[in-house]
């Protein structure tokens, strides 16, 4: 109970955090990180009638079904458009599309392995983006972030394919964090090279 409560707090401020974090990033990532912070901090506030209340218990964790494939999804868009360029918007839609789906079928048959497809799938498709730009002249630091990304995303899904959603939050939240510091970091990088440029 008391895990609980605290993976619902720390997941909502790491949605706040995300948010502000996220305020100097490209235009691409910018929109798929704060969307996916507003959808976890739906989840966190879902989580917390459950935890005063019984009867309102099964509220999070259907909340969870459909919320973390959506999230998840724009989490990998984001790091996808920081790491290596951002995706088509037809290509982006429909992974949204299917995501949406996925967590619908996951809500109604009450089947978490639907949910978990998007972020293992999404954690697969980070950390491919990472070993591609591995030879690029890009910092270190980058890929090792994106990398420690990837495995978190893919914690969160293969906790929510077993079911325990205070664990997945707090794949999510680490996850969120390291999307939207990573994207400040590139934003501060660009201002740098821009000063030295114009001097």
């Amino acid at each position: 109970m008391v895990f609980d409560s605290l993976a619902a707090f720390l997941l909502f401020a790491a949605c706040v955090m995300a948010w502000l974090l996220a305020a100097e990033a490209r235009l691409p990532s910018r929109v798929n990180i704060r969307f996916a912070a507003m959808l976890l901090a739906a989840l966190a506030a879902a989580r917390l009638p459950g935890l005063a209340l019984s009867e309102w218990s099964v509220l999070g964790p259907a909340v969870a079904l459909i919320v973390v494939p959506l999230a998840s999804t724009l989490l990998a868009l984001g790091l996808f458009a920081f790491l290596v360029r951002p995706v088509p918007v037809g290509a982006a839609a429909s992974g949204l599309g299917l995501s949406l789906a996925a967590g619908l079928a996951a809500a109604l048959s009450g089947v978490p392995a639907y949910a978990a497809l998007c972020p293992i799938g999404g954690g697969f498709l980070i950390a491919a983006a990472v070993f591609r730009d591995a030879g690029a002249a890009r910092a270190s630091w980058s890929s090792l972030a994106g990398l420690l990304a990837a495995l978190s995303l893919l914690c969160g899904g293969f906790a929510l394919m077993d079911g325990a959603i205070d664990l997945a939050e707090m794949f999510l939240a680490a996850t969120l964090i390291g999307a939207a510091s990573q994207t400040r970091v590139e934003a501060q990088a660009n201002g740098l090279a821009a000063v030295k440029t114009r001097g």
